[in-house]
């Protein structure tokens, strides 16, 4: 192929051992804009499993992606819902397959997962002018590991990006303390009535 005019190859160089891979270690105050610690869907990648996919089958994807939370996707490749590796290892599976009458291993994300219908969003526009304290107060009041971000663009909702409470906590070296136990006690009278 040949040179393009006035651009040139850079050096090439071998590695010897293998190279370490860099950590994100990013420290911040309340006080500071929210969007320094979101994480913008159009740069970066998102993780999406499909409906039918296994529990354990997903945890591994999770690993090998070093992420703790998917996408889930239906047959005709539209966003469904969402899990997250909490969901996956916690109390969900087996209430599910309790009420479900079926084995731990032969559940799906369909059945894990919290379905578009359920996911608490907040616009863009809103997050724009927000400090990272106003992202904490938010996720605490409403029990949130993850807030997602949407944005109104031409008479449709788009999915913009995310706010992950533990970047929050490692960026704020604190944590944020969530009251689980309300949605945990919904979820199991819910099974209960079945």
């Amino acid at each position: 192929m040949p040179h393009r005019q006035g651009y040139k190859p850079l050096s090439i160089q071998s590695l010897s051992l293998a190279p370490n891979l860099p950590k994100v270690q990013r420290s911040a105050q309340l006080s500071d804009p929210a969007l320094t610690l979101f994480t913008n869907l159009h740069h970066s990648p998102c993780v999406i499993a499909s409906h039918r996919d296994g529990l354990d089958q997903t945890l591994h994807l999770m690993r090998r992606a070093g992420v703790r939370m998917v996408f889930v996707a239906g047959a005709d490749g539209e966003l469904v819902g969402m899990v997250t590796a909490e969901d996956l290892q916690g109390e969900r599976p087996v209430l599910r397959a309790s009420a479900h009458h079926v084995r731990h291993h032969e559940l799906t994300l369909a059945d894990i997962m919290v379905p578009i219908t359920q996911w608490d969003t907040v616009d863009i526009a809103h997050v724009r002018s927000a400090r990272i304290g106003d992202l904490v107060a938010t996720m605490h009041e409403h029990n949130l590991r993850y807030l997602l971000v949407t944005q109104n663009k031409d008479g449709s909702t788009m999915l913009r990006g995310l706010f992950s409470a533990s970047r929050l906590e490692q960026a704020l070296n604190t944590t944020i303390e969530p009251d689980l136990h309300s949605r945990n006690f919904a979820e199991l009278e819910q099974v209960l009535a079945h």
